[in-house]
């Protein structure tokens, strides 16, 4: 008689569980335009999108109260992942519970617990550089009204991570080439001044450095070094 071995059952794997995708935020954290009234919106580009075409009219009231409200949220172009507050900023009242997951398909959880929209988080890029760039205007001009030394670190520090932000969420913005040219104009003169009027700045090095970093950006189409592309995220995110 044959031997029959006895079967062997391999232990049960447990089912792998993926971790979501970790989205950074859009912007940067400082980004605010509380004091920018507008926001643009193409009127020509923006109802031919496919998201808002698809959308119910109740979700296009949701979905563009929502659009709005994020635009003076800090940081701007995001929203609280609250749903108390959104159902409230969304103004449809009882109705938000069912059309949710519509209205907020285009929007994106990041890792700070805020949801961000593509559209409204470029605008808001162009219009935080524009206002960084005044600031360090406003700097140059008063330090040579009253002949002091103003430190400009910061802003260019902000300045930077926008540049970085705007370049990775879209690299096609007619307004990046000319910040970033600008961005480096601005940022040689600004801490050229600041180390002739301190005198002998103890923390010139670390403006030598900003000034290096943002030399580095004379291609646009160099890579930024930030791991994270957001674009591509988005795009699998709409794939899925």
């Amino acid at each position: 008689m044959k031997d029959i071995s006895p079967l062997i059952v391999p232990p049960l794997v447990p089912n792998l569980v993926v971790p979501p995708l970790v989205i950074p935020p859009l912007v940067p954290p400082k980004c605010d335009l509380t004091s920018f009234p507008y926001l643009a919106i193409e009127v020509n580009n923006f109802p031919a999108r496919g998201e808002w075409i698809s959308l119910s009219y109740a979700e296009k009231v949701a979905f563009l109260n929502l659009l709005l409200k994020s635009w003076h949220q800090i940081p701007c172009s995001s929203l609280p992942n609250d749903d108390v507050l959104l159902k409230h900023f969304s103004g449809v009242g009882q109705k938000w519970g069912k059309i949710k997951e519509n209205v907020l398909s285009g929007w994106v959880l990041a890792s700070d617990g805020r949801y961000y929209h593509p559209y409204v988080a470029k605008r808001a890029l162009e219009a935080w550089l524009i206002k960084l760039n005044a600031s360090l205007d406003a700097n140059k001009g008063n330090e040579k009204r009253w002949n002091v030394s103003i430190d400009s670190s910061e802003l260019l520090v902000d300045l930077e991570e926008a540049l970085q932000c705007l370049k990775i969420l879209n690299p096609t913005s007619r307004a990046l080439e000319n910040h970033v040219l600008k961005a480096i104009v601005r940022a040689n003169k600004h801490i050229d001044n600041y180390a002739n009027l301190s005198g002998g700045d103890p923390n010139i090095n670390k403006h030598n450095q900003t000034k290096k970093i943002l030399n580095k950006k004379v291609d646009v189409n160099a890579p930024w070094g930030r791991g994270n592309d957001i674009t591509s995220i988005l795009e699998n995110k709409r794939s899925n």
